[in-house]
């Protein structure tokens, strides 16, 4: 079960799909009262990942043309144009490069979008992040228009989309050959009870859109426009009255009904479109989000990180468990040969007491056997270390809300032993660092879990203090569990030891070494080792 929440203006609509079916729909009107049951509504439903879809009057869209740069130039050049036409609106901007220039100086074709009014959105999304639903996207419903145009046959040539959601409203988008050129909301005075008479209220608004195209020289006179218009079944025979296809203009008008069949839509209400468009927006592949705050987004980041990092603990537990029925395999082994080696032992303290007590001297052979026997269960005890105990305590730790996101890419397992036999007394009575070897299964000596952990930080361009904050809380953090006895720095996103400098420190970088080393921003690999489980 999916969801995604439509945003007319005046009231917010929550569009429930299972696949391709409709399965129900709730709204929310904009006043305290609308605010309160929509908060009442997301604290009793599962906090699944949703995103939002705007189709509202406040939304402006400019055509404008910036010199052909590319990388930071383009997006500085395009930032000035944001502050000079939407400063107030900064973080609910959108731009998208759409072609070049054919003469002159060949410059870049940029739509500029923005919403006018980000407290009209910004009511609702403090309510969803208020009960903690991660938000995936703010989506505007003119931009992702264009995926309908296959569907009614209007991908080349200009195209005019005509489209109703509400019942006091009309979206007319402009496209050229399926690239978005304009769009405009009209307000009309329709009934809510009787939208049979959509005609004579679509008229005069579409041609007006059409007259503003042409005097802004969006097309010339002599182009011909297919003005594609969405309409229910009871709408459809007011549009042919009012509509007449002529020498510059031709209207194809679409059943809402036969445009949900084509894309195998099933339970679709037919009067608005809204529901539509819900369906379009929810199945956006490939498509990121238009507006909205980077740290709006924070929980759905949160949600795609947990959910890697449980996919990540499902595959190791099940190369754990794998390993596990091996180690197994040769525990049963083992204790077949302690319980075998157990009998002998017995038979020979039988006959040993009833026979050869005074031959102590000779005959050792039980002393031995209760020894192998010994050496046995130690075997089986110490072959129960895995990685699997390290893998779920390491991924509790690194999954932790405080660290923030991370990515783990590899991770070195070994075990070491600490080795008793080489740890003496100096002529001082000093004592001698512990020592540590391979581990020996026979042995029952500590064993310790030994990892080079090697990940990844997201960071910011030239932001080190941030880096260093980051990586000290993970190593802090890590740090502070009961099972971690070390945990050590190999190399860091920003080296900040005194040992190590920066590469720009050095020498002046190659073009290729600066991609190479922008590559590797946010890597660091940790050394950790960690006490293996008391059992053990």
């Amino acid at each position: 079960m999916k969801r995604i929440f439509y945003f007319s203006g005046h009231r917010l609509t929550v569009f429930h799909w299972s696949r391709k079916k409709f399965t129900g729909a709730c709204s929310f009107e904009s006043n305290e009262i609308g605010f309160e049951k929509f908060k009442q509504y997301l604290e009793t439903s599962a906090k699944t990942p949703t995103s939002m879809l705007l189709d509202v009057i406040e939304e402006d869209f400019r055509k404008d043309v910036i010199p052909h740069v590319y990388g930071k130039d383009r997006k500085a050049v395009i930032s000035r144009l944001m502050d000079r036409h939407y400063r107030s609106s900064r973080h609910y901007t959108y731009s998208e490069i759409q072609g070049r220039q054919k003469s002159g100086r060949k410059d870049d074709e940029v739509l500029l979008a923005a919403i006018t009014n980000p407290e009209l959105v910004r009511s609702w999304i403090r309510i969803i992040e208020e009960c903690n639903v991660p938000l995936s996207a703010v989506l505007s419903l003119p931009l992702i228009s264009n995926k309908l145009l296959p569907v009614i046959g209007a991908k080349k040539g200009y195209v005019l989309l005509v489209s109703q959601q509400v019942n006091s409203n009309l979206r007319q988008t402009f496209f050229k050959n399926g690239v978005m050129l304009s769009s405009r909301q009209s307000v009309i005075n329709q009934d809510a009870k009787n939208i049979s008479n959509i005609g004579e209220h679509a008229r005069p608004e579409i041609e007006r859109t059409l007259t503003f195209n042409r005097n802004q020289h969006q097309l010339e006179d002599s182009d011909v426009i297919d003005v594609h218009i969405i309409a229910s079944d009871t709408q459809t025979d007011s549009l042919h009255s009012v509509f007449t296809s002529g020498f510059s203009t031709n209207y194809h008008i679409h059943r809402l009904t036969e445009v949900s069949q084509k894309l195998g839509l099933h339970g679709l209400p037919d009067k608005f479109a809204d529901g539509l468009f819900s369906w379009l927006a929810l199945h956006r592949a490939g498509m990121t989000s238009h507006y909205g705050n980077r740290n709006e987004f924070v929980r759905y980041y949160y949600a795609l990180a947990s959910n890697a990092l449980y996919a990540a603990s499902v595959a190791v537990i099940i190369a754990s468990l794998l390993l596990i029925e091996s180690n197994i395999s040769d525990g049963m082994s083992y204790k077949e040969s302690s319980v075998l080696l157990q009998k002998r032992t017995d038979e020979f303290k039988r006959v040993y007491s009833e026979k050869y007590q005074a031959y102590e001297e000779l005959f050792s052979n039980a002393l031995l056997m209760d020894t192998a026997v010994g050496m046995v269960d130690q075997i089986e005890e110490n072959g129960q270390v895995t990685p699997l105990d390290f893998m779920l305590e390491l991924s509790k730790l690194v999954s932790s809300p405080q660290i923030g996101r991370i990515y783990i890419d590899k991770i070195e397992w070994s075990t070491r032993q600490r080795d008793d036999s080489r740890k003496k007394k100096s002529r001082r009575n000093a004592e001698i660092p512990l020592v540590y070897g391979r581990t020996n299964v026979t042995s029952s000596s500590e064993i310790q879990h030994v990892a080079v952990v090697t990940g990844r930080i997201p960071i910011s361009h030239n932001n080190y203090r941030e880096s260093v904050d980051r990586i000290n809380n993970i190593l802090s953090l890590i740090n502070s569990s009961d099972r971690v006895e070390e945990v050590s720095p190999i190399n860091l996103p920003v080296e900040v030891r005194p040992e190590k400098k920066f590469a720009s420190e050095s020498r002046k970088l190659s073009d290729e070494e600066k991609s190479r080393l922008h590559a590797k921003r946010g890597l660091f690999t940790l050394k950790v080792v960690m006490k293996a489980p008391e059992n053990v």
